[in-house]
Formats: C-alpha cells, structure tokens, sequence
C-alpha cells in the first residue's frame, strides 16, 4: 500500500493536501484541508470503488505531474475541495512520477479484475 501525497489549489485561505492509494480493491482519497495551512483542520477519506471511475490517468509535467480521477456521476466530486468541472487533477510532484506509475499499473489490474 503505496501512499502518494498531493496537493490541489488552494480554496481560498484553505490549503488542501492529501494522500491517494489501493487498500482492499478501493481508491482512497484522504483530504485534509487546513485554515492558512496551520489551524482548523478538516480530514475526509473517500474510498472509489472502480466501476465507479471513467478514467484515472497521469497527466505529466515539468514539475508537478497529476494523477486525473474522472468519476462516472459528478456527485463524487463534490467530496473534494475545490472547484471541478469533470475530474479532479491530484497533483504531485514529478520526482513521484514511479510512484504514481505504480499506482495506476495497480489500479487498473484491480479495475480489471
């Protein structure tokens, strides 16, 4: 059980970070999202199941690579903070990217099954 952390843009004064990973055929999302990064502390775990995903694939980059959720009913997203129109953008740092290539290679034999 690989856990990656990530971050999301920030929601107003709210900083949102978090870890994704497999545990028992699931994707878990934990979300902690603090006040100025320090004070007021919220934590939601969202456990997907796969037939419930359209896609998850990684979106690469310079810095930051992001792991793309895209649910099948957009009520899934509402879980997560922020602002998202079809699919989350988990964003992790590229020196991750194995990590992150382990995961989905992970993901996608348990969605197969």
């Amino acid at each position: 059980m690989n856990r990656i952390a990530f971050s999301l843009p920030d929601v107003g004064l709210r900083e949102v970070r978090g870890l994704v990973y497999i545990d028992d055929g699931f994707l878990v999302v934990q979300v902690k999202n603090m006040l100025l990064g320090m004070v007021d502390e919220e934590k939601d775990t969202i456990k997907i199941e796969p037939p419930a995903l359209l896609s998850v694939h990684i979106r690469r980059g310079l810095i930051w690579d992001r792991l793309v959720i895209q649910p099948k009913k957009m009520d899934l997203l509402d879980m997560v903070p922020g602002q998202h129109k079809n699919s989350v953008d988990l964003r992790v740092l590229r020196k991750y990217r194995s990590d992150l290539e382990r995961l989905l290679s992970e993901y996608h034999a348990i969605a197969l099954a």
